[in-house]
């Protein structure tokens, strides 16, 4: 006997109506009572339970009524039948009557009175639930509180039925006395599509949409929930391009729609547009640049909030977005209170990262580096003299030193003899350094969360809080996170409701110091000054240097003319992140009259983020910034390394002057604040009616952004740390911040103000055909000043075919539900580009002599007043299918997309003083298809096994481009755009072939000529290698959850391919001794013919090369390549739910226990990617790969 359930919603969930003021109009004749179900929910907010006996004895009806209370309906309906009727909260069940008071005396007899109570998982009560004694017509419903009674022999069975909830079968065994748990069913799709505006009939939906439940989302150990929708979701991608806490994933919504844009879903929190309060691009998000920590909108919630996910993606799904949904958006559902009993929930992850390995990556050993060093001294290219004062040295730098330093006895550190020398390298032959294990840990990350539900008819609260604490995977990381929520619902009256939500959040974290990612076209370099990140220095310093001397103390080397230990630099060089964000939001909803509800929205939030970067007086920064001159290290001035130090300051004024330091004592203090301040407002109508068999329903709505954020930066010189924070400034630093435009200072203001006016409409006819259209109108001041610039008219048709209600569809038992979809429409986006008016900005004249200094104002962009929304037309075509009792689901969608008047570069006459604009001129093509299986394989009464399986192909073209990208663009590891190639091509250089003489490798460069040398800023690009794109052509999840009694075991396999990947680079024109190497170097070229990898130069080769960039290009040629395709286990669960006998001794409702790996192992990876993880850049700064972790979770309810 399987459940019916029907349940539709006309009104927000925030509105809970009574039973007497739900007045419903119906003429229907000879029908049958499924029809009548069907008209009452349509007009109600009623959900019925019952049987298909019921169905079966129900005679045809003849109906005639108007605007009458639900319960004078039903008894009208019901009397004289065998059904009777119970109304509690909001679920009508349906019973059949239990026999005569003589029958019901004499079963007494012979029959017990059975009680209990039934309650979900999370311990709460539900009310309406049907109890039936299975072979009978007993049953009786459960009241609010989630009790019944009934009569029933002892060796009976009961069967238990509740909506969204699995059914069971409980043997009464000689009990009096029962509790009953349910647990919730993946077998009926979810009724209701919530898309921030609208909860929307998903029956009469015409949009691609998916729902997450969050219990099925859930990563125990993975506190972002921005990373939780990997695999989950057919058409989201998901890459992880950082592990960092607070820097978000690159997450794409059915591929790129912009070429220059962010490509970012919209974030939606309980109807409220969640906005970033720094705003970094999916491109941006790989540099690993500081600023990137606060790249994650949704980093600050608490995941046990949340409630579900829904994933909006076609046009029909996001239209009353309009012009803010061209990326899809993902609508986030947060828990609210319960009526019934207080349930109060805690649940603490307790989790430990793996650290690394060598074994995982392709780097030398001490021994086979050593035998490289050994090659470059034999070659002359170490000069035991000259080497001490290179910018970067090791072990041949400290060699070079104690050959030149004295002890008090007179007698030389070390003597210059070959046997001394040898001696002293020995050491670091078998040193073999595992800088994993150095500058990682098996860290420990705790977090704790606590919430409090309760609630009755008129008044339900929820309550929450959380604690994070990350003692950090690698060295100088580290972060704690609070956060708060406090909501409460409340229906004042039968029209009258109103909701209060207020959340915040609190985060400190801690992370290396890093300065910004600059990328030389000129020599072919992407390179950061002083970059400690612990992942980049790990991978690219060779384990030949040691992090401790024989003495367990610190052992330096020189970097940057420097000394340098990136332990010591660890604790001496970071950054403090402080963020605090706090919202505030109320939500009301009246009824009007004639089935009209109006509905408003209103949200505040403040966000304040302050980053403090502390360079202490004696890291490697400032004793760069002062190395050679006499307040180096040394005290003592050379003049080597000032010539060759340019960290240091030349008077422009005094050209014959020596550079000299601008800090000469302390060190660096710099910090960046931001501040967003939003207000968010929104008025809604709605209007619903039923004519029959006729369906129409209709809402408008109003909203309104005022978005304000600030941006403040400044840098201290000669902070000194050591000395309370005094400062010391030399001059020398303000002066060279002027003379170069680079204040010292600054504050930026963005005011972002938008308003919008939306509608739709939609028809239904018998819940079997649906049409519905939308038009919504957009205005923001960032685009021209011209009327059909700044506002945008968005619109989209869609409709739906719910085939299983038609009659022959009834001849058929293999599909239960089969519904076609279709949708076109126009969307769009705001893009990048500020250039809607004149851009100026004050700077001071480039003169040698400060007292020839003047402010100037530059002009940095024109005025385009034709600068408008970024536009996309999009069709979409659906299937949703249900089979084999709704066990089963298949979603089938398709798509294409035509995007237009895209913002992007193009170079113009100059005429003004502007070489580049951005307009609106270039269009994409992009298609795609997605495929949904999910599946309960098998549901046993101890046995069960649900699968779920995504697949997404997507595709894209730009059609239309008039941007000039540099070779250095399109062989970069991100890739760029070029017209009639995806929106991020990757290309390569051609290689073709080492000298056979020399090693040197060549290529066909710019003109098409076998060359060493490569223009790298050459916009002739007709010659360079398409490899494929950097972004997934295929992505997808396989999901699989096994339950055994009380334990279960869950997997999570992601997969994807299509696209390429750069190798990481590792050749350069010369090689200081601090630098890692592959293996490939010991294959590489040493002897004539031998073209295996290319030589290292020497000091006399390298003189010779064509520029700085012939083997640097060597690593974006076609030989640094690898397919990006991979599988990766990416989650195993195990988990132990305690049975309710034992916790209920202790005082709990429930318990479980679950030990999970996340990132567990690749199960599929290019080969030639030699460990390198194929989502990771590895560009260092704050970025982190994704670390290898296990974590213990207890959930537990009171």
């Amino acid at each position: 006997m399987k459940i019916s359930l029907f349940v539709f919603f006309v009104s927000l969930t925030l509105v809970h109506a009574e039973g007497k003021a739900q007045l419903i109009s119906l003429s229907l004749k000879n029908a049958k009572l499924s029809e009548f179900i069907d008209q009452v929910s349509s007009q109600t907010n009623y959900k019925f339970l019952y049987s298909d006996e019921i169905l079966k004895k129900a005679q045809p009806l003849n109906i005639q009524i108007k605007n009458e209370q639900i319960k004078d309906v039903l008894a009208k309906v019901l009397d004289r039948s065998d059904i009777e009727f119970k109304v509690v909260a909001n679920t009508i069940s349906l019973n059949l009557k239990e026999r005569s008071l003589i029958q019901a005396v004499k079963s007494d007899f012979v029959q017990d009175r059975i009680s209990g109570v039934v309650r979900n998982t999370e311990g709460n009560p539900l009310a309406g639930a049907s109890i039936n004694v299975k072979g009978t017509s007993v049953s009786t419903s459960t009241d609010e509180q989630g009790r019944f009674e009934i009569s029933a022999d002892q060796d009976a069975v009961l069967v238990v039925r509740y909506v969204g909830h699995t059914n069971q079968e409980i043997k009464i065994g000689g009990r009096s006395s029962i509790n009953i748990v349910l647990n919730p069913t993946d077998q009926v799709i979810e009724e209701v599509v919530a898309t921030g505006y609208q909860n929307i009939d998903r029956r009469r939906f015409t949009g691609a949409a998916t729902k997450i439940k969050a219990e099925d989302a859930l990563r125990a150990g993975i506190p972002d929930v921005s990373r939780m929708l990997e695999g989950q979701v057919a058409g989201v991608s998901v890459q992880n391009v950082s592990g960092t806490f607070g820097a978000a994933p690159k997450i794409r919504v059915r591929g790129a729609t912009s070429i220059t844009g962010d490509n970012k879903p919209l974030w939606v929190i309980d109807g409220i547009v969640l906005e970033d309060v720094v705003n970094i691009s999916n491109d941006q998000l790989s540099t690993g640049d500081a600023n990137t920590l606060l790249g994650s909108s949704v980093a600050g919630i608490n995941a046990d909030d949340i409630e579900s996910f829904e994933i909006l993606k076609d046009a029909a799904a996001t239209s009353l977005y309009g012009a803010r949904a061209m990326n899809g958006v993902i609508v986030i559902t947060t828990k609210k209170g319960k009526k019934g009993a207080q349930a109060i929930s805690y649940s603490g992850n307790f989790t430990s990262y793996l650290k690394p390995s060598y074994s995982q990556f392709d780097i030398l050993n001490s021994y086979d580096q050593m035998s490289v060093y050994a090659e470059i001294a034999r070659k002359g290219a170490i000069d035991y003299s000259l080497i001490k004062n290179n910018k970067n040295s090791g072990i041949y730098g400290n060699l070079s030193n104690a050959l030149s330093t004295w002890n008090e006895d007179g007698t030389p550190v070390l003597l210059n003899t070959p046997q001394a020398r040898g001696a002293y390298l020995q050491r670091y032959v078998y040193q073999n350094t595992d800088w994993f294990d150095v500058l990682f840990q098996n860290s420990f990350m705790q977090e704790h969360s606590l919430s409090i539900s309760s609630g009755t008819e008129k008044a339900q609260t929820y309550y929450s809080t959380s604690y994070l604490k990350d003692n950090g995977w690698a060295m100088g990381n580290g972060v704690q996170r609070f956060t708060g929520n406090a909501r409460g619902n409340f229906q004042v009256n039968d029209r009258l409701s109103f909701g209060l939500i207020t959340t915040g959040s609190i985060r400190d974290q801690k992370a290396p110091g890093t300065l910004g990612q600059d990328s030389n076209p000129v020599t072919g370099e992407v390179s950061r000054d002083f970059d400690i990140n612990p992942f980049s220095y790990a991978m690219n310093t060779s384990r030949v240097i040691a992090p401790y001397d024989q003495n367990g103390n610190y052992e330096y080397v020189t970097m940057n003319y420097a000394p340098f230990n990136i332990l010591d630099e660890l604790d001496n060089n970071y950054m403090e992140l402080k963020m605090v964000d706090l919202k505030v939001q109320g939500e009301l909803s009246y009824k009007l009259p004639k089935n009209i509800r109006y509905d408003f929205s209103g949200a505040y939030r403040y966000a304040n983020t302050s980053n403090e970067h502390k360079i202490l007086d004696n890291s490697n920064l400032p004793n760069a910034y002062r190395a050679g001159t006499p307040y180096g290290v040394t005290g003592i001035e050379n003049s080597t390394i000032v010539d060759g130090n340019r960290f240091l300051y030349t008077d422009p004024s005094d050209p014959d002057a020596r550079p000299v330091t601008i800090l000469p004592y302390g060190g660096l203090y710099i910090t960046s604040d931001n501040l967003l301040k939003s207000f968010y407002l929104r008025n809604s109508l709605s209007w619903n009616e039923t004519f029959g068999k006729n369906f129409l329903t209709a809402f408008a709505t109003q909203e309104l952004r005022y978005l304000d954020r600030i941006s403040k930066n400044f840098t201290g010189y000669g902070y000194q740390f050591d000395k309370g924070g005094i400062p010391f400034i030399d001059p020398n630093a303000i002066k060279m911040t002027v003379e170069a435009n680079l204040p010292y200072y600054s504050m930026q203001i963005f005011r972002d103000r938008f308003v919008a006016f939306a509608g739709n409409a939609t028809y239904s006819y018998d819940t079997k055909y649906q049409l519905t259209g939308t038009l919504r109108y957009d205005g923001s001041n960032q685009l021209g000043n011209s009327a059909v610039a700044r506002w945008l008219p968005t619109w989209n048709l869609s409709g739906s075919w719910n085939i299983d209600r038609e009659k022959f569809f009834e001849n058929q038992s293999f599909f239960n539900t089969l519904t076609v979809r279709g949708t076109y429409g126009l969307t769009a986006s705001m893009g990048v580009a500020t250039n809607a008016s004149l851009v100026l900005r004050s700077g001071s004249v480039n003169r040698p002599y400060l007292n020839e200094q003047e402010p100037v104002i530059n002009i940095e962009n024109l005025e385009n007043s034709d600068l408008t929304w970024e536009k996309q037309y999009e069709t979409n075509i659906g299937v949703d299918a249900t089979f084999a009792n709704k066990r089963y689901q298949v979603v089938l969608d398709l798509y294409n997309r035509e995007g237009f008047d895209l913002i992007g570069p193009m170079r113009i006459s100059g005429i003004g003083g502007e070489f580049i604009k951005y307009a609106n001129y270039a269009d994409m093509n992009s298609k795609g298809i997605e495929l949904l299986f999910k599946a309960t394989v098998f549901s046993r009464s101890d046995w069960s096994w649900k699968t779920q399986l995504t697949n997404a192909f997507n595709r894209n073209k730009i059609t239309n481009l008039k941007n000039e990208p540099m070779i250095w663009n399109l062989v970069g590891s991100t890739g760029a755009a070029k017209i009639d190639y995806p929106y991020r091509g990757l290309f390569s250089i051609d290689f073709q072939r080492l000298s056979d003489q020399s090693g040197v490798p060549s290529y066909v460069n710019e003109s098409g000529d076998i060359t060493e040398n490569i223009y790298l800023q050459s916009i002739h690009t007709d010659y360079l290698v398409y490899e494929g794109p950097i972004d997934p052509v295929f992505n997808g999840g396989f999901y699989n959850t096994f339950t055994y009694k009380n334990f279960n075991l869950g997997f999570l396999v992601t997969y994807s391919a299509g696209n390429k990947v750069r190798l990481n680079p590792i050749y350069k024109n010369s090689y200081s001794e601090l630098d890692a190497m592959s293996y490939d170097f010991l294959e590489r070229f040493v002897a004539p013919i031998e073209n295996l990898s290319p030589s290292i130069a020497t000091a006399r080769t390298e003189s010779r090369l064509a520029g700085d960039q012939v083997y640097n290009a060597y690593n974006y040629s076609t030989e640094r390549i690898a397919d990006g395709g991979f599988v990766r286990m990416k989650q195993v669960t195990v988990g132990y739910n305690l049975p309710q006998k034992y916790t209920s001794k202790i005082g709990f409702k429930n318990m479980s226990l679950n030990v999970v790996g996340n990132n567990l192992f690749l199960i599929y990876a290019d080969p030639k990617l030699n460990g390198q993880d194929p989502e990771f850049y590895g560009s260092g700064g704050v970025a982190l790969p994704i670390p290898r972790q296990f974590t213990l979770s207890l959930k537990a309810s009171l």
